[in-house]
């Protein structure tokens, strides 16, 4: 903004400079053109020089920068200002010489004059007048007062602009500064782990208060999933535990000799080894598809055949419930992975099963919409807490609460699953209510 005033100075100077030279130029013109056409005329009535009247029109000529000479017809010298007023003559161009290369150091000091012939009324030639300037622009001392002064009223309406510029550039900084700073406090307090501070700063400037709340979002969020990790890491820890803690006690008495190996007892410690490996094994597979997630190997298959052959699976798992598995399937056909996405239905339609009280419905459909293909399946189970909603994709994560202690998984069902589906360009959409069951929207782009 300072360059840009400087510039805006330079081109209203240089303008200004131009347009005063043109200015002073004209009205020069017009004083010699008014000397020649008027005065002149005047100066010889009734057969004499009107000596008092060259006089007076001499001084005020050289007053204003133009030297005059009168002649006769004989070539005698009338009058000139040259030697009749000389000492005005001399300090007034001298002064006008001396103004002009104090405002141009190249200022060009030739001396111009023209001859101008006089006549009586009759229209005789009486005589003639040398009239003399400077060639080129000069100003006289009342033109230079007004150009200087005029210079500083710019300079002053800069200096003015500039330093307006500079008081609000700092108010302007201070008030980004300030908030910025403490964002910034904000961010290294997160960094070293400590998700529980806020920033309480308001500004007055939207796109920080945006920022500021932006962080302390972050921070929260930050704090749930540092408290989530620690859940997590509990139960994975209880999982692990229970199991190995029964094996280890089966063992210790059966090596104490207080148990006989009995089929019964190793069968017992079976089931746990058994709870163990399985345990391990959805670890397996969370670290498979995370280095393998990108790699798809995409056909072209006919959802409708693709999803009831997944499904068939399953309705014997239903029915032990009594859960029937009724189908809206539309005949689409979707370019995907077929082994990778069979675990989506799998792990959604095995939840609706598992997380259900029996003796009801789930419904899976097929349709277009917005040129997306959508695959809904839809419980009326148990449902999930709206609070809880947000975290169900996350890695070992249950909702204990609502999803009963008895069903055993390490949580990371759906995290595969939004995963698959990331990785084809898709999303999972979940619309749930406790007691009244969960529907899981799978949208995947039509690439046909």
């Amino acid at each position: 903004m300072i360059v840009t005033i400087i510039a805006i100075r330079f081109f209203v100077n240089t303008n200004f400079k131009n347009s005063f030279e043109k200015y002073v130029d004209d009205s020069n013109k017009t004083e010699i053109n008014h000397l020649i056409e008027f005065d002149l005329k005047s100066i010889y009535l009734n057969g004499n020089w009107d000596i008092e009247l060259i006089e007076n029109l001499g001084i005020d000529s050289i007053r204003k920068g133009i030297a005059i000479e009168i002649y006769d017809e004989n070539n005698n010298k009338v009058w000139s200002v040259f030697e009749d007023e000389k000492v005005l003559s001399d300090n007034t161009l001298n002064e006008i010489s001396k103004n002009m290369q104090s405002i141009e150091k190249k200022w060009n000091s030739y001396f111009e004059e023209f001859k101008i012939d006089i006549r009586d009324i009759s229209g005789n030639p009486v005589g003639y007048a040398y009239i003399g300037h400077y060639a080129s622009t000069y100003y006289m001392e009342n033109d230079v007062e007004f150009f200087y002064a005029a210079n500083r009223i710019i300079a002053i309406i800069g200096v003015i602009s500039i330093g307006s510029i500079i008081i609000i550039s700092i108010i302007i900084s201070r008030s980004i500064a300030n908030p910025i700073s403490k964002v910034s406090k904000m961010t290294k307090f997160i960094g070293e782990g400590n998700y529980k501070n806020e920033v309480t700063y308001k500004s007055n400037i939207s796109e920080i208060d945006d920022l500021i709340n932006a962080i302390n979002k972050l921070s929260n969020e930050l704090n749930e999933q540092e408290n989530l990790r620690k859940q997590l890491t509990g139960d994975i820890a209880h999982e692990l535990r229970t199991p190995l803690t029964s094996i280890k006690g089966h063992l210790d008495t059966i090596i104490a000799g207080i148990w006989e190996p009995t089929n019964e007892r190793l069968n017992s410690i079976n089931e746990e080894v058994t709870r163990i490996a399985n345990l391990v094994d959805e670890l397996r597979k969370l670290a498979k598809f995370d280095t393998e997630k990108n790699n798809l190997n995409k056909e072209i298959v006919n959802l409708k055949n693709y999803i009831k052959t997944i499904s068939y699976n399953y309705e014997g798992k239903a029915l032990e419930k009594n859960i029937v598995i009724k189908y809206d399937l539309e005949d689409l056909e979707v370019l995907v992975d077929k082994e990778k996405f069979a675990q989506v239905i799998v792990n959604i339609l095995s939840n609706a099963i598992k997380y259900n009280n029996g003796n009801s419905e789930i419904y899976v459909k097929t349709f277009m919409k917005d040129n997306n293909i959508n695959i809904s399946i839809k419980d009326s189970g148990i449902g999930i807490p709206e609070s809880e909603l947000k975290n169900i994709f996350e890695r070992f994560y249950r909702v204990d609460k609502s999803r009963g202690a008895n069903e055993k998984g390490m949580g990371v069902g759906l995290t595969i699953s939004k995963s698959i589906v990331n990785a084809h360009g898709g999303e999972i959409k979940v619309f749930s209510e406790v007691n009244k069951g969960s529907e899981f929207i799978i949208i995947l782009p039509n690439e046909n």
